[in-house]
């Protein structure tokens, strides 16, 4: 699907950022509008995942999140082609840490996506550990990436081609989601904490850090979607081609294995040779 996805694109890549951002977005809300509707969940800003504990607003919640994961990585393999195109251009050489750092950051995309992917499938009442780590590796891992990421724009855009005008605004945005993101895990620890210890709910004196937890859970992942958005520039200078599909006949196919058949025995038997001769020379001696 990703890749049918980047080849209807092609020469507007600049929109997928764009596109993941806004589907993203919408199936959180379209989730939040369904369970408030059917009284399922509070519309004073609830959790995010807590608008998708029963059915249907799981079931919309899980299939649009899913296609969001992919589509969320799918930037960041982009990112990574980008960046490693634009090191080759730049004559960077291949063992810099540069690339290592670029390659890093693409596996711990995969992993934040795969995170994602596990929210929506494992609901938070349901199935609370894989739910947990789902979230620690979609958005803990996800602040993480967002400052990689910055380090390269540093690297690229700034130290190869002085330009600072995406570094700035790629700093701001993770400044500002790892600044909730922080106030998120300690508000929420300190709401568990006191909740388990029966000194209150979130409809009476825990209310105001309830809502501090929530908010700035909302806040975060709508900071992690506008730092997606900072792709759009990069993206504009990116195509790619349909691929390309060669229909091999039956000779052919029989052809290349003979020719693999050939060169396995000329191994084999130079290997053969190379044993006898060192037979040969150890009886001798």
């Amino acid at each position: 699907m990703s890749f049918l996805c980047l080849i209807w694109l092609k020469r507007r890549l600049w929109l997928l950022p764009i596109l993941t951002s806004g589907w993203l977005f919408l199936s959180f809300w379209v989730s939040y509008i369904i369970a408030v509707a059917n009284n399922h969940v509070e519309p004073n800003f609830p959790y995010i995942s807590h608008t998708a504990i029963e059915a249907p607003e799981r079931c919309v919640f899980g299939q649009m999140v899913n296609i969001g994961a992919v589509m969320l990585f799918m930037n960041i393999l982009l990112r990574y082609l980008y960046i490693k195109t634009s090191l080759v251009r730049k004559t960077i050489k291949f063992n810099s840490r540069w690339y290592k750092i670029n390659l890093t950051c693409l596996v711990m995309g995969f992993f934040s996506a795969f995170g994602l992917s596990m929210v929506a499938n494992f609901q938070t009442e349901v199935q609370r550990g894989p739910h947990y780590v789902g979230a620690g590796l979609a958005f803990g891992l996800g602040m993480i990436i967002c400052w990689i990421q910055c380090a390269i724009s540093w690297k690229v855009h700034y130290k190869l081609n002085n330009k600072s005008v995406l570094l700035i605004i790629q700093i701001i945005i993770a400044s500002l989601l790892t600044t909730s993101g922080l106030i998120f895990g300690i508000s929420k620890g300190i709401y568990k904490a006191r909740q388990y210890a029966g000194h209150g709910t979130k409809w009476d004196v825990l209310r105001e850090v309830y809502l501090t937890s929530t908010v700035t859970e909302w806040v975060l992942a709508i900071f992690i979607l506008m730092f997606t958005l900072t792709f759009i520039p990069e993206f504009k200078r990116i195509t790619i081609s349909d691929p390309q599909v060669e229909l091999i006949s039956d000779q052919e196919i029989q052809v290349r294995v003979n020719d693999i058949t050939q060169v396995s025995q000329a191994n084999g038997s130079s290997v053969t040779d190379a044993e006898e001769g060192k037979n040969t020379s150890s009886t001798t001696t």
